[in-house]
């Protein structure tokens, strides 16, 4: 499996440097967790080419996201959800202010994609968003990565072992977000 990346590398050669941070910045982007493509990116790239693809990529994404909210979101959230309502949520995000966004975003539990959409809509300064950005998605980027160099070797020297640890991760993925949305759905 891992394998034949360097086999696909070979032959898809200078397109994986086109081809992977795309989908990195899509799934950043979307609502759609990023983990995975950066540790693809870490056993593709290595652990420090991966981790600049993988930051770059959740840089550039989730700014795409904030010009599009803070452009077009208002309105249209607002016929949604109601301007008193979004005034008020929009009181909370000002009252947090720069520490509140960095903190949030060094909680791997956050919804990333939810702090990108929020901030525009809620015109938190360019400046600021970017900077708490880049601060807070360093940690991760580089771990999610690294474990995806991890998991390549790992493979390496017990293919069973590896397959086996990243179902039990994925698996482990899927039961925490299924826990989650029945919480938030009050269930």
């Amino acid at each position: 499996m891992f394998s034949d990346i360097g086999v696909w590398l070979g032959e898809i050669g200078w397109w994986a440097y086109v081809v992977a941070p795309l989908v990195m910045t899509i799934v950043a982007v979307l609502p759609v967790p990023g983990e995975a493509p950066a540790i693809a990116n870490g056993m593709i790239f290595g652990p420090f080419v991966g981790s600049m693809i993988t930051w770059t990529c959740a840089m550039v994404g989730p700014w795409i996201s904030y010009e599009i909210a803070h452009a077009w979101g208002r309105p249209l959230t607002e016929r949604v959800v109601g301007e008193s309502r979004l005034g008020k949520v929009g009181q909370v995000v000002s009252d947090a202010g720069w520490s509140g966004l960095l903190v949030l975003r060094l909680i791997p539990l956050v919804a990333f994609t939810a702090l990108n959409w929020g901030a525009g809509l809620f015109a938190v300064p360019r400046w600021r968003f970017l900077w708490t950005t880049a601060a807070g998605i360093t940690p991760g980027a580089i771990i999610f990565t690294s474990s995806g160099v991890g998991l390549e070797a790992l493979y390496r020297r017990s293919p069973l072992v590896a397959v086996g640890l990243a179902v039990a991760v994925i698996g482990a993925m899927a039961l925490w977000a299924h826990h989650r949305r029945q919480r938030l759905a009050g269930g």
